[in-house]
This record gives C-alpha cells, structure tokens and sequence, in this order.
C-alpha cells in the first residue's frame, strides 16, 4: 500500500503535516472534559520531529532507521506514562471533547503517528506479523481517526483475510465525516472501495456494485471504481 499521508490524526499529525480491529474505541469515552481539566502525559518537545524524519526515511526507502526513530518517540512516551493504566487517547482526536479523564490520559499527536508509521515500515520490511499491533495501537489511540482504520484495513486486504478486512474498513467508513465536500470526503471513498473490493472477493457482486458506486459520490473522478465496476459489471454479465 502507498504511504497514503492525507487526512490522518485529525488536527496536528504528522501525517497532515506531510502532507503528501474492528477496533473498540479507548475506554469509556463518556463524560466530557472541562476546558480546565487536560491530563496529558509530558513528551520530549522534539517528539514530533523526529517523527517527521522517520517519515522521510520511509520515503527514501530506509525503513530500518524509521523504525528505530519511531522506537525511540515511543520508549519516551512509555517512560513519561509509566505506572498510569489508562487508556491513551490521542489529543487531536475528534473523540476528545468526549473523553472522561478517570478513564483517558491524553497523549500528543507525535505517539500515536509513531505507532502508525512504525507499523506501516515494518509492513515495507515484511513483517506484517509486528505491523498489525502497531497499527491496531494507533487505532486504538485515535478511535476517530478514519485513515488510520482504512490502512489498517489494507493490512487484512494484502493478506487475503477478506471479512477482517471488509470489518475495518466498515469501521472506517462508521467513523468518517459523511460531508461530501468535507475534509473525509477521500477517506470515506476509500472506505467504500474497500467494502466494495472485499465484497467482491467474496462473491456478492451486487453489494460490491453499490459499494462502488456509492463511494462515487464521494470521488466521482475515481479510476479505481471504474475499473472496479467495469469488473463487476463483466462477471455479472458472464454469471461469474
């Protein structure tokens, strides 16, 4: 899968700042935060930098060294969280406002694109096995975090684990912004796509089509639904 950069961790990622399982949301996010009342675990102030230059390195193909950078952002953030027992929650999530703070210690940005770009070099190096826990992690640390959900979803996809797969991007698609011309607009066509794909892998052609032609109204310009379509449309024909 391509280093697919756009829409992640919704307010300062890294990702973003690129620009280039089902998964249960953290614990008990219920009770809303007063303005007064941030927990947030204390991170080395070059956190996000360093993952910055992880991310280059996974451009230029030096996958090894991103993960040993991103090691580092994640060891420190396990230092400083030593002894608290809850649930990490990603600071620029969209799930904030709603985060009880007996239950959630917000943590930056930084930790959770570390998870996720760790998981996704170690994909590049092979070693999907190692990748699903990092990538499960960032979920899990930005339970409304779309882009994170559909690339985890390709994880499954590449493996041929085509209901985990279909079950993720689902998860994706149930958290994403339904604006069309919102900021998700991608990630949601994306999700679509995914659902339609898998459906298609597993025979139901007719709600792989729908999936398709829903996610067009999300990305009328997609050449992959096309194509997809175009798939659909010869395999129904010939009753394949």
């Amino acid at each position: 899968m391509g280093l697919f950069l756009a829409g992640s961790a919704q307010a300062a990622s890294v990702a973003e700042r690129a620009s280039a399982g089902a998964v249960p949301p953290s614990a008990a996010l219920a009770v809303a935060f007063s303005r007064d009342i941030r927990p947030e675990a204390k991170f080395d102030a070059s956190a996000g930098v360093q993952v910055d230059k992880a991310f280059d390195l996974i451009r230029s193909g030096r996958q090894a060294k991103a993960v040993r950078l991103f090691d580092k952002v994640i060891a420190s953030a396990d230092r400083s969280l030593a002894g608290d027992s809850r649930a990490r929650l990603c600071r620029s999530d969209r799930t904030v406002s709603a985060a009880h703070p007996d239950h959630v210690v917000l943590v930056d940005s930084a930790l959770c694109d570390a998870h996720f770009g760790k998981g996704y070099a170690l994909i590049d190096l092979g070693r999907g096995d190692l990748a699903e826990g990092e990538l499960r992690k960032a979920m899990q640390m930005a339970p409304g975090n779309a882009h994170f959900a559909n690339e985890y979803a390709e994880l499954f996809k590449s493996r041929r684990e085509w209901q985990k797969s279909y079950d993720a991007f689902a998860h994706a698609w149930a958290i994403a912004d339904k604006d069309k011309a919102g900021p998700d607009a991608d990630l949601a066509a994306r999700a679509l796509r995914g659902m339609g794909y898998t459906r298609m892998q597993m025979g139901d052609l007719e709600a792989a089509k729908r999936l398709f032609v829903q996610s067009q109204s999300y990305a009328p310009d997609s050449q992959a639904a096309k194509i997809e379509l175009g798939t659909i449309a010869r395999k129904l024909a010939i009753g394949s």
